[in-house]
């Protein structure tokens, strides 16, 4: 066998191997999430465009069916909470509360679905491995997911997640305008007792309300 043909069939092969394990990591991380109806996690999200840089952290709760609860208390106290029918964005020192409609379906859209199993990641996405960053976690894999819908408002998600548990430690929103969304999730639990009231918010008196989905 000559030297040509030998390292031709070696990348093959190893390209073979390498979108065999590709599968094999997406269907893992399916089974991984599917089976997760809630979860805590402290986050850290920070959001980079031109001259902007910023960092916000506190702790998260979500449950299927698209209820959610972030609780932030650094730089500034803030709560956002999705009752599977609108979502509130409370600011006490605004004394201001931004209402707007979001239900389970809505959820769907963003790449936040992953955290409670919901989509099919193989129809929904082009998967590959993330050529351009590096995890910031020992142990970790990186994958780059890729919306097949042109509706999607954004171009690419990336996610880091163990190689071995397949907890999702990361995941990096890429806008097409090229600005990111970076969600560092830390102390995951996932199956956890998370009362139904978390995801209840009564608007309290005396603030201003702002209705963004009002004509």
């Amino acid at each position: 066998m000559s030297l040509v043909f030998g390292l031709g069939t070696l990348f093959t092969h190893s390209s073979s191997y390498a979108q065999a394990d590709l599968k094999a990591t997406i269907a893992a991380l399916q089974r991984r999430y599917a089976a997760v109806d809630s979860i805590r996690a402290d986050f850290r999200q920070t959001y980079r465009a031109p001259g902007i840089d910023q960092t916000e952290s506190g702790t998260l709760y979500m449950k299927k069916l698209g209820l959610m609860r972030w609780e932030y208390r650094d730089p500034e106290i803030k709560l956002f909470v999705a009752d599977g029918r609108d979502t509130y964005l409370y600011t006490p020192e605004d004394r201001q509360v931004l209402v707007q409609r979001f239900s389970a379906a809505d959820l769907h859209s963003t790449p936040l679905e992953f955290l409670l199993g919901q989509g099919d990641i193989s129809r929904s996405f082009d998967a590959s491995w993330e050529p351009d960053a590096v995890s910031k976690a020992a142990g970790s894999i990186l994958l780059r997911l890729t919306p097949r819908s042109a509706e999607a408002d954004y171009a690419y998600v990336v996610i880091d997640c163990d190689r071995i548990s397949y907890d999702i430690n990361r995941i990096v929103i890429h806008e097409r305008t090229g600005n990111t969304s970076e969600f560092v999730l830390s102390n995951l639990k996932t199956n956890v007792k998370v009362d139904s009231k978390q995801f209840q918010f009564k608007i309290p008196k005396g603030v201003e309300v702002i209705r963004l989905d009002e004509k």
